[in-house]
């Protein structure tokens, strides 16, 4: 089987502050994407829903993409709810659990600190709906940076919170700012879920870790063309290892970077080791 194109998006909105203008895609721009894949004969999955089915060897269409949407912003109803359910596809969601109700916080050093998260009943009719609900920890901490119990408990609560917010199993992870290392791989596993996705820049392939899947970074720059290059595979790799030596040296600056006081990484500059949002 040729290897799977697994997109990532954050914001699908019209509005945002010019420090995270990167990561919000446009609603005309995101219609425009999935009109894209419909009229060249996608279909479109949620990663448990592509997971699963490689797992029990059962068939996939020649030509389909996995979407996911990172953290649980408002904007998916409005935004993405609508594109999603005109072309039949599917998607999952993952979301930073302890602020669903509130604002995500944690985007603050990008301005955008207040912008609306799903409330829980949403989430829960969302889930209704045919999409998934992922987890994306409980409080968009840097996972990998934390002691093993600190980033075990982030883990877990995400998971139970969210369970009991839509009534069902919540079967698939991702790491906050794609940060991932065996300790998190293995916790996600223990804590009882099926998948995790990290960023990469890559395409997935069949052989890959399902606690360490690739994803294809979609910025508010990428057009159509552009997104049928990366679904395509044109000019990105396919499943790099889990293990780069740059994301651990990464890692490693990152860690003294906390343990100086100093600000966090992610937010100030992003790397294809890591870094998203």
């Amino acid at each position: 089987m040729h290897p799977v194109p697994i997109l990532m998006y954050h914001s699908v909105s019209d509005h945002a502050d010019t420090r995270y203008r990167t990561w919000a895609v446009t609603t005309n721009r995101f219609a425009a994407h999935m009109a894209m894949l419909a009229d060249n004969g996608y279909a479109a999955f949620g990663v448990s829903t592509a997971v699963g089915r490689l797992l029990a060897g059962l068939p996939l269409p020649e030509k389909f993409v996995v979407l996911t949407f990172d953290d649980g912003l408002q904007d998916f109803l409005s935004g993405a709810v609508p594109v999603l359910d005109k072309h039949g596809f599917e998607a999952t969601l993952y979301v930073v659990a302890g602020a669903v109700d509130g604002t995500s916080e944690w985007l603050a050093p990008l301005g955008e600190g207040a912008r609306p998260m799903l409330r829980a009943e949403e989430l829960a009719a969302l889930h209704a709906n045919g999409i998934e609900i992922g987890a994306h920890s409980f409080t968009h901490p840097e996972l990998d940076l934390l002691d093993r119990i600190s980033c075990a408990n982030e883990i877990r609560a995400s998971r139970l919170a969210l369970e009991n917010m839509i009534g069902a199993q919540v079967r698939s992870f991702a790491y906050p700012f794609g940060y991932a290392s065996r300790t998190t791989r293995s916790l996600v596993q223990e804590a009882g879920f099926q998948s995790a996705v990290r960023v990469r820049h890559a395409l997935s392939d069949v052989s890959e870790n399902r606690f360490g899947l690739s994803r294809l970074i979609i910025r508010h720059d990428v057009d159509e063309a552009g997104l049928m290059a990366l679904v395509q595979g044109r000019g990105v790799p396919v499943a790099p290892s889990l293990d780069r030596f740059s994301g651990t040296c990464w890692r490693i600056a990152r860690r003294m970077r906390k343990r100086l006081g100093n600000a966090p990484g992610p937010v100030a500059g992003h790397s294809t080791a890591g870094g998203m949002l």
